[in-house]
Formats: structure tokens, sequence, C-alpha cells
């Protein structure tokens, strides 16, 4: 039984049908990606998974739970977490600091600043942990507004395991990297897959080529298609609407 699936899900803005009846499953230890032109669809997609818009239609299923009336903090609370395009990081607070405040939230301990949070001795393991994690072991002192982009994505990524999720939405986890940095981001993904389910949402077609056991071709709400790399990649339909124009730099 797949770990997430998507059953007939729409969403409606008045007239305009932005997800029309879209389904879609994620395997445990799969990357899954899903790619479109801009327009497709797949923020509003994304939102609906995590619960920051509510559907107007169909399931979404996380452990065969249906949670698509659940809130965004209670889906959480199920096993989704999310990394959104722009890197959300507490920017004056040291590398660690982010990770208790992230460790301490999920654990359910008191959220007291002040007190005894650095007393407490599984939080700040944990939050070594997640930092080793992502590769951010050195850094945990440094100031976190002061880490180079890449480092901070990798940040974003650590406060999102904090949650200990079942399923992992990367959005454009590679936005505004060179490619060193992008090379370390596929490495980490790579490194999550054997604990976790990850939809990854991505413009940079190398990696997700690289990353994906399966792609999802998103377009004006629908699904085109869902195959391996090599499907997607030979597809001409696909070429015709998406690699053909954004594989080219036009994204």
């Amino acid at each position: 039984m797949s770990l997430f699936r998507i059953e007939g899900l729409v969403k409606r803005f008045g007239g305009l049908v932005a997800t029309d009846h879209v389904n879609l499953t994620v395997e445990r230890g799969e990357v899954h990606a899903l790619i479109g032109p801009n327009g497709a669809g797949k923020t509003t997609l994304v939102n609906l998974i995590t619960g920051l818009l509510k559907s107007d239609g169909g399931r979404i299923l996380l452990d065969e739970k249906d949670i698509a009336r659940l809130t965004d903090h209670q889906r959480v609370s199920a096993g989704m977490s999310r990394c959104f395009q722009v890197t959300r990081v507490f920017a004056k607070e040291t590398v660690h600091d982010n990770l208790m405040l992230a460790a301490q939230a999920h654990a359910g301990s008191s959220l007291r600043f002040m007190a005894s949070r650095s007393n407490e001795t599984a939080l700040t393991e944990r939050a070594i942990a997640l930092a080793d994690r992502v590769g951010l072991g050195a850094e945990r002192d440094r100031i976190a507004g002061t880490l180079p982009h890449g480092a901070q994505r990798a940040l974003d990524v650590a406060l999102a395991l904090a949650a200990n999720p079942k399923l992992l939405l990367l959005d454009e986890p590679m936005a505004g990297m060179g490619p060193d940095e992008s090379a370390r981001m596929v490495r980490l993904i790579d490194s999550l897959r054997a604990g976790m389910a990850i939809l990854l949402i991505e413009h940079d077609m190398d990696a997700v080529f690289r990353l994906a056991d399966r792609l999802t071709v998103l377009v004006q709400g629908k699904v085109l298609m869902t195959g391996t790399a090599d499907e997607v990649r030979g597809h001409p339909d696909v070429q015709a609407v998406y690699l053909g124009t954004e594989a080219e730099g036009h994204s």
C-alpha cells in the first residue's frame, strides 16, 4: 500500500479549475518528482497537500488516513513536513538555536525560550543530530543569516526533519543555487530517501532526473503522465509542453 495517495483532488477558483481530479501516489522510500510548466498548478497542488488550501473534492491519504480536512499543523503531526520555496529560518539565531526550537516544538516540550531549553539533554542531542544529518555539524554556533544560501537551505531541511516526517515535501530546494551547492543538496536529498518518502518540486531537471524514482507531469491542472525518468524524458507530449521549453532555460 502506498504511503501517500491523492485521489481525484479538485480545487476551483471561481470558474478556474486549478487542479482537475489529480491522482498521485508516493511510495515508501521513494523520491517522487512533480514537474510541469509555469502555471501548471504545482504550487496549488502542494498547498492542497499541506493544508494551506482546502480542496473542493477528492481525498488526501497519508498511511491510509484521510487528512484532507486536517489543518496544516495537524498534517505535520500526522507525519508530513514541508520546505518552502523561500528559506524560512530564524536568521538572527544560531544554527543550534534554530534546531533547538524546532526539536522543542515537535517534542511537545515547553516553549519557554529563556529557561530550561538549553538544559534539556534530549533536545540538545536532537539538535546536534539534525545539524550533522544535513552537513552543518561544524556550523552549529554560526548565526543562521550569515550562512551561504545553500547552507541556509540545508538548515531549512533540518528544521523540516525535526518533525520526523513520513512524507517530506521539498519545494524547489535547488532554487538560487550554484552548481556546487546544487550537487550538495542532491546528495542530501538522496541520503534521506531511506527514512521517508519525498515529494520533490524542482525546475532543475538534471537534479530531478538524478533523484527521482518516478515523476508526475502536471499540465493545466491535470496529470499528463506518471513514469520513470526515462519514460518521461522520452515522451513526446512531455517534450512538447515542458522539457522542450523549460529544460532549455525558460523556467
